[in-house]
């Protein structure tokens, strides 16, 4: 049993050493998330959209990352875009709250158009020492090493991010963390600190036939002190209303460098309300020891209305 134990801990040592830097927290399905990537998306929906995801990260295995968000893009007033985000994320005994208000201006450029973005966040970080999942073979209270409090601090931080859109194609950059601000817990220490993240997308959208249009998309993310990883997606939409796509996820180890292989499907039950949800199958050592990771998304926007034809030339991006 404790060979066991030591197993699992060189393998979370080996996975987590590749993403120590990566603060952030990881979506799936990050082409209806655009809004809690890159502030400069903010009224690109043209509508008043509320997106909620929930995601379980290695179900099965205790302590495992854990995150909900909810974004709120509204729709433009006149070349400014407004957004909100709210989010929590969780990894052991550590959790992460954020609120984070943006603001953008669009302005047209031939048939598309740029926006650009800022971000204003607010983070809470909290690590509970005394949750009593601490333990291992005898009570952590019996160590007097190990801290059994619950310790908190408080961060302020800008992003900013660009975004150009037209009807058949997207390509945006982001940095959400612009500040290096402190993050430590403990009042006088100054060792851990938010990292600057770099994430560039892009899409398109071509038919193949009538009522089949290819979706390409890629993401592309890095952090300081942190090797880049890519999602490379290829969806398909049916009928205009129905998305499946399959996701490569680099990021692995050096004997795996594919950290997962992530299955999509969606659906429009109207031109309001989408529903979707991701399964990532894990390609890395760490697939030993839990089952994949689920990811659920549910969006409405208000004031669409359901098109009783559909145009010669839509708008996906």
């Amino acid at each position: 049993m404790i060979l066991k134990y030591l197993k699992v801990l060189i393998v979370i040592g080996v996975v987590v050493s590749g993403i120590s830097a990566q603060q952030d927290n990881l979506y799936t399905q990050f082409m209806y998330n655009k809004l809690g990537i890159n502030p400069a998306y903010a009224g690109n929906d043209e509508a008043l959209c509320i997106t909620g995801i929930i995601r379980d990260q290695w179900t099965g295995f205790d302590g495992s990352p854990k995150a909900q968000s909810l974004s709120v893009n509204f729709p433009l007033f006149g070349k400014v875009g407004l957004g909100l985000n709210i989010s929590r994320h969780s990894i052991g005994v550590s959790e992460k709250m954020t609120i984070e208000g943006i603001y953008a201006y669009r302005f047209k450029i031939n048939s598309g158009s740029l926006s650009m973005g800022m971000s204003f966040s607010g983070r809470s970080y909290k690590k509970d020492f005394a949750d009593p999942r601490l333990s291992i073979i005898r009570s952590i209270s019996e160590d007097g090493a190990i801290d059994h409090g619950i310790y908190k601090t408080s961060v302020f931080n800008l992003g900013f991010g660009v975004y150009y859109s037209s009807n058949r194609f997207y390509v945006g950059a982001a940095v959400p963390r612009l500040m290096r601000a402190d993050i430590d817990v403990k009042v006088g220490e100054r060792k851990s600190f938010e990292v600057r993240h770099v994430y560039l997308m892009s899409g398109g959208a071509m038919d193949i036939r009538k009522n089949l249009v290819l979706m390409p998309q890629i993401l592309f993310r890095w952090a300081e002190n942190s090797p880049y990883n890519l999602d490379l997606n290829l969806g398909f939409l049916f009928y205009d209303k129905f998305y499946a796509a399959t996701t490569l996820r680099t990021g692995g180890t050096t004997d795996n460098w594919f950290e997962s292989i992530d299955f999509l499907l969606g659906f429009h039950i109207s031109n309001r309300l989408f529903m979707a949800t991701a399964y990532d199958v894990t390609l890395s050592p760490l697939r030993k020891y839990e089952n994949g990771s689920v990811e659920l998304l549910l969006q409405y926007c208000f004031g669409k209305e359901d098109k009783a034809v559909r145009v010669i030339n839509p708008r996906f991006f």
